[in-house]
C-alpha cells in the first residue's frame, strides 16, 4: 500500500491537478455559475428592452393614430370651406387653408390643389400657402401653368383660344414662387433635385413643353440675368440638358435696355452668341426629333422682337433642312402664318430678316428637295408685303426671282388666293383658333 505522503509523480501539470482536484472542481462550478447567471441576466435585459420598445413603438402608433383622427376630424370640419368657390370667401378659405398647412393637417398634394384653386380668386393667397407647403410636387404646379395668348403667340385676340388668359395672374405667381424657390436655394445651398429643378430632369419632358417651362423659369433667368448672376446661370444650364435648352430660349429675349459700355456689351453679345450656337447645334441635332423642332420654332416665332435676331439663323437653318426633319415644323409655322396667330410686328420682323432672304437664295439655287422650294413660297404667300420702301425693295425682289419660275409662280398665286378666301371664310372647325379679322381685346 502505497504512503500518503508519497509524491506524485508525473509532469508538473499533472501532478497540480492531483494536488489541487478539490479546488479546480470547485473553481470551475463557479465560473461555470458566473457564465450562465450573466447569460441569463442578459437575455432578461434583452427580453425588457424589447418588451420597453415595443411598449413605446405602440404608444407612438397609438399617437400617431389618435393624431390621424384628429387631423381627419379638423379637416372635416373645413372640408366645407375649402371646398367653396366664391370669390368673396376667399379670405375664409386663406385663413383655414394656411392654418391647415403650417399645422402639418393636410396632405401636401391636397394642399396644393386647394391652394391653385384659392389663386383664381386670389393669385397673392395662393404664393403664400404654396410657400408655406412642405413637399410640393412641382410637377402639378407646372400643370397648373397655363400660357397666356401673347405667351403662345406673341398676340391675344378675345377668342375661345385665348381663355387661359384669365388665368394669367396666377400663373405668374407660380412663375414667381419658383423664382423666389430658386434664389433662395442660391444663397442657402440644398439639392437641386429637390426643388423646381426636378421639372427639367426628362430631356423629352422639356422637349414637349419647353414653351411653358421657358416661361414657368423666366422671371428667376431673367432676374439673374439683369443682376449679371453668371455662376447661378452657369449652374442652372449645367443640371442637365434640358435645363440648358430652357436656359438657351429664355435668354435668348433677356435685355435690361440700359446704356452698357463697350467692354460689358462684348460681354453681352459673347454670352449671347454662344447661347444661339448651341440652341442652332441642338435644334438641327439627333436630339431634337421633328416634333421637337417644330415646338421650338412655335416658341421662336412667338418672340421674335423680344429675341431682337437672337434667333434669325437657326429658323433659316430649320427652314432649308430636308422636310423630313423639319416638315412638322413648316406646318405649324403655315398655320400661325395662315390664322393670323403672330403679332404684326414679329410677323414683319420674321418677313423682312427670315423668310425674304431664304426665299432669294432658295430661288437662286434650287434645292434638290422641290417641297423645300415649295414650302418657302407657300409661307411667303401668306405674309403681306411690307410698305417701308428698303424692306419692300428686298421683298419685290423676291417676288420678282418667284416669278421667273413659272411653277413657283403658279404655286405663290394658287396660295396667295386660296389662303384670302379661307380668311374671309374659314371653315367652322377653325373658326375658334382664327385670329384673321378678330379686334384686339381693349
Amino acid at each position: 500500500m502505497a504512503d500518503e505522503n508519497e509524491t506524485p509523480t508525473g509532469s508538473a501539470f499533472a501532478r497540480f491537478i492531483q494536488t489541487y482536484s478539490t479546488f479546480l472542481s470547485t473553481f470551475v462550478i463557479g465560473v461555470a455559475g458566473l457564465v450562465a447567471t450573466s447569460i441569463w441576466q442578459y437575455r432578461q435585459g434583452e427580453i425588457s428592452r424589447t418588451q420597453a420598445e415595443a411598449q413605446t413603438e405602440m404608444a407612438r402608433e397609438k399617437a400617431r393614430s389618435d393624431w390621424r383622427i384628429a387631423r381627419a376630424e379638423i379637416l372635416a370640419k373645413n372640408l366645407d370651406v375649402l371646398s367653396t368657390q366664391k370669390p368673396e370667401t376667399a379670405d375664409k378659405r386663406f385663413g383655414v387653408l394656411l392654418s391647415l398647412t403650417r399645422g402639418d393637417m393636410i396632405d401636401a398634394e391636397l394642399a396644393v390643389s386647394y391652394a391653385l384653386e384659392l389663386g383664381k380668386d386670389s393669385p397673392v393667397y395662393m404664393r403664400t400657402i404654396l410657400s408655406s407647403t412642405k413637399d410640393k410636387n412641382y410637377q402639378q404646379l407646372a400643370r397648373a401653368f397655363a400660357m397666356t395668348c401673347v405667351q403662345r403667340f406673341g398676340v391675344t385676340r378675345p377668342i375661345e383660344l385665348c381663355k387661359d388668359d384669365a388665368l394669367e395672374e396666377r400663373s405668374q405667381a407660380i412663375a414667381d414662387l419658383i423664382r423666389d424657390e430658386l434664389d433662395a436655394r442660391d444663397q442657402n445651398g440644398g439639392d437641386p433635385r429637390q426643388g423646381p429643378m426636378t421639372l427639367l430632369l426628362d430631356e423629352d419632358e422639356v422637349q414637349r413643353n419647353a414653351g411653358k417651362l421657358s416661361w414657368l423659369f423666366e422671371p428667376y433667368l431673367q432676374g439673374a440675368y439683369e443682376h449679371r448672376k453668371w455662376k447661378e446661370i452657369d449652374r442652372f444650364e449645367g443640371f442637365s440638358p434640358g435645363a440648358r435648352l430652357v436656359a438657351a430660349l429664355t435668354l435668348a429675349t433677356a435685355r435690361t435696355g440700359e446704356m452698357l459700355s463697350e467692354e460689358e456689351s462684348r460681354q453681352l453679345a459673347d454670352f449671347h452668341a454662344k447661347r444661339r450656337q448651341w440652341l442652332a447645334s441642338y435644334a438641327l441635332g439627333r436630339r431634337c426629333d421633328p416634333e421637337c423642332r417644330a415646338r421650338l420654332l412655335e416658341f421662336m416665332l412667338s418672340t421674335v422682337q423680344e429675341a431682337e435676331g437672337q434667333y434669325d439663323e437657326v429658323i433659316k437653318q430649320l427652314l432649308l433642312r430636308p422636310r423630313f426633319e423639319v416638315g412638322a415644323a413648316v406646318a405649324a409655322m403655315h398655320v400661325r402664318l395662315l390664322w393670323c396667330q403672330i403679332d404684326a410686328e414679329d410677323q414683319a420682323l420674321f418677313r423682312d430678316r427670315v423668310l425674304v432672304p431664304a426665299v432669294k437664295a432658295t430661288m437662286a439655287a434650287p434645292p434638290k428637295e422641290q417641297a423645300a422650294l415649295d414650302d418657302l413660297v407657300s409661307l411667303f404667300a401668306l405674309v403681306p408685303p411690307p410698305s417701308d420702301p428698303v424692306p419692300l425693295a428686298a421683298y419685290n425682289d423676291a417676288r420678282a426671282a418667284i416669278k421667273a419660275n413659272p411653277r413657283a409662280d403658279h404655286l405663290f398665286e394658287n396660295r396667295d388666293g386660296r389662303a384670302r378666301r379661307q380668311r374671309t371664310s374659314p371653315p367652322p372647325m377653325v373658326r375658334k383658333v382664327n385670329f384673321c379679322g378678330v379686334a384686339e381685346p381693349t
